[in-house]
């Protein structure tokens, strides 16, 4: 015995629909039919009675196969919702970049990490070396008044390293 899908049930008794006695159509053998089935299927969906029932009733039971209501699997899967990463973490703020989006908060927060990053590696340069060109540096990024360990560090770093010729200084 057969179990007709509910939607069935709400047409006048006698009446058909378009897709009865096109079941190979609509449930084709064939998990992936040629276009041109696809098309003539939801051509004759489109003068069903019942096609938002039938399309409400594949989508509730997930039906894995065939055209129901003019859908295909793939058009009845629920949108898929892609979380967001929240702002103000490092990988909102990489999702914004990556979206080429401005959020102020992710900003100001990335800014802040990166900062406190900054201290935190220059203090440990100041522990580790004393003084270092890489010292130097961060203390030029963070904004903060070079110290005479890191800039001399830097100056002999530089000392020892040949000059570049300039485009103004021309060998004679």
């Amino acid at each position: 015995m057969i179990t007709l899908p509910p939607f069935l049930r709400q047409l006048p008794h006698g009446t058909t629909t378009p897709c009865a006695g096109h079941g190979d159509l609509f449930v084709p053998d064939h998990p992936s039919p040629p276009a041109s089935v696809t098309d003539e299927a939801r051509d004759l969906c489109a003068a069903c009675p019942v096609r938002a029932a039938c399309a409400d009733w594949a989508i509730s039971t997930r039906q894995p196969h065939g055209i129901w209501g003019g859908l295909t699997p793939e058009e009845r899967q629920p949108p898929r919702q892609r979380r967001r990463p929240a702002c103000g973490t490092e990988t909102g703020w990489r999702s914004h970049r990556m979206l080429g989006e401005d959020c102020a908060i992710c900003q100001d927060a990335h800014v802040e990490r990166q900062r406190a990053e900054r201290l935190v590696r220059l203090e440990r340069e100041h522990r580790e070396h004393g003084g270092s060109p890489t010292g130097y540096r961060l203390e030029v990024l963070l904004g903060l008044p070079t110290c005479a360990l890191c800039r001399a560090a830097r100056a002999a770093y530089y000392a020892g390293r040949p000059r570049a010729q300039r485009w103004y200084r021309r060998a004679a």
